[in-house]
């Protein structure tokens, strides 16, 4: 016993200090070299986009009202969602007792009460500091609607003539809605940074070494999503493959298969060791080779060419930004919304496989008739266990498609053309000035559509592993329907306008190499 918990007083603190570590380092790049980090970059295009806004308040305040309804809306449903999470742990937490769990069996560390009620209390605070977090980025989201409406400039001439009032011109400048709007995204940031905290504090459960495990995959995920060094194309590993150890003893032997019953137990195991793993390899592999086409030939597949297509798009609606800024944020509203309900599904379902994996007695008997493999405690704890991860990593990638869309929400209607002009001739803005081109946009929106294309391979990959729990043979059967229906998804086979986006990808290939000397010269 001792030496399970040793685990949990060295590798839980460790996981945390490493992250917190980050963090701070996180910070200090954000203080003093904001231009290095996604977070420096788009607080200073808001605050031009801010300026753009104002500047003609009576033309552009529809557009800005809606982008700001985008970020309210995001941190509205999180909030829901944290807050909702906080009760359902809190029950869990009321109702734990000295009956045995599940889950027993995969946890390799503390399993006491207290132990227990330690990992979920932190989980606890971390959805109820989201929750403030972003109750604040709401706050200061709304203020900033009615704000940046304010004609500053007529407001600026009347008060000019009035000495007594002229005090108060400056509270009504562009500047100070930019730092109300930047509030209401550093908040948002530390919400979504509370939710990530959550990820390996939820894992604890099943014991330390898998929490100090998705603490280093966190922060080595994160540096390249913070740091602006390189914007190459996202590339990310499709999900871990998990290795079942079956339990040998299965107290719930059927009678009639007493003649020889470790035999039939062991035919039966058999299965789950060699058709999951199968199958698995066949759906990794598959993907695999998809990630190779989408780098090497992406006009062979829907997802390169839609890349290609939205980069287009972002340049076109940029070109003319006030023309066409209201079209472009309804548009990624539509992104906002999808993966905001995929973000919500996935959390909700996590949290009710949870439930079922703790609140399961060990007595208690399953209609297990159907199920030709592995029946025993640990084989569903495992298989309960695969199904959560999957829904976890779907609900963390949904929300970095929620965050790059809400970037890009602002970020497309900063008139990056009138400032390039502008900066030219004052030396103060000029080393902003390759920050704010259409190849930086068009890679922010095309990284929201990458984690909302891996959300929903985390939900393919989950599909499989549901029909694991009535034995090997769906599971594998739907690896191999899967993989044959993503083919026919995800390959194009002939399209006519194929050969003109292949054409014009080398220019947009170019003009992002030039982009990355110039970020790496900061």
């Amino acid at each position: 016993m001792m030496e399970r918990q040793i685990l949990d007083y060295a590798l839980v603190p460790s996981g945390l200090a490493l992250m917190v570590s980050y963090h701070i380092w996180l910070l200090y790049q954000i203080l003093n070299h904001p231009t290095r980090t996604v977070v420096g970059i788009n607080a200073i295009n808001r605050r031009f986009w801010v300026r753009a806004m104002m500047e003609d308040a009576p033309k552009n305040g529809v557009l800005a009202v809606q982008t700001l309804r985008n970020n309210i809306m995001a941190s509205t449903v999180l909030a829901s969602t944290a807050i909702t999470l906080s009760s359902i742990i809190a029950l869990l937490m009321s109702n734990i007792g000295g009956s045995e769990r599940s889950t027993a069996g995969l946890v390799y560390g503390d399993r006491s009460d207290l132990g227990f009620s330690i990992k979920f209390l932190s989980m606890l605070v971390c959805f109820l500091f989201a929750f403030l977090q972003l109750v604040q980025s709401i706050r200061y989201y709304s203020h900033a609607g009615i704000l940046i409406n304010v004609p500053y400039n007529s407001i600026s001439s009347s008060l000019s003539l009035n000495c007594r009032d002229r005090k108060f011109n400056h509270n009504l400048a562009a500047e100070y809605v930019g730092k109300t709007m930047n509030r209401g995204s550093y908040f948002w940031s530390l919400g979504l940074r509370a939710f990530y905290f959550s990820f390996p504090l939820f894992l604890w459960i099943f014991g330390p070494i898998p929490m100090f495990l998705s603490c280093l995959f966190l922060v080595f995920l994160f540096y390249f999503l913070d740091v602006t060094v390189d914007f190459g194309r996202v590339n990310a590993g499709s999900p871990e493959d998990m290795d079942e150890e079956a339990d040998t003893g299965d107290q719930n032997l059927v009678a009639s298969s007493y003649r020889h019953p470790k035999k039939t137990k062991m035919e039966k195991k058999v299965l789950d060791f060699v058709l999951v793993p199968f199958g698995l390899v066949i759906m990794v592999a598959y993907h695999i080779w998809l990630l190779y086409q989408i780098a090497k030939y992406p006009t062979r597949t829907i997802v390169g060419i839609n890349a290609i297509n939205r980069r287009f798009w972002v340049r076109a609606m940029m070109e003319e930004a006030p023309k066409n800024g209201i079209l472009a944020v309804q548009t990624l509203r539509n992104n906002i919304m999808a993966s905001t309900l995929l973000a919500s599904t996935a959390i909700m379902l996590s949290s009710l496989i949870a439930v079922l994996m703790t609140n399961n007695a060990g007595g208690s008997e399953r209609s297990s008739r159907l199920v030709i493999g592995d029946r025993s405690e640990l084989g569903f704890s495992i298989k309960f266990f695969s199904i959560l991860v999957c829904f976890l990593l779907a609900f963390l990638l949904m929300v970095q498609s929620i965050r790059y869309y809400s970037h890009a929400g602002i970020l497309i209607n900063v008139p990056y053309q009138t400032i390039s002009r502008s900066s030219s001739n004052g030396h103060s803005n000029h080393r902003f000035n390759h920050h704010l081109t259409a190849e930086y946009v068009g890679r922010t929106v095309n990284r929201g559509s990458y984690f909302w294309s891996l959300g929903l391979r985390a939900y393919y990959f989950s599909f499989p592993l549901f029909l694991w729990i009535f034995g090997p043979i769906p599971m594998f059967v739907s690896c191999l329907v899967l993989v044959f229906l993503l083919y026919f998804l995800d390959v194009t086979i002939d399209f006519g306008w194929i050969s003109g986006a292949s054409e014009d990808q080398g220019e947009y290939q170019n003009a992002d190499l030039e982009t990355n000397r110039g970020i790496q010269v900061d």
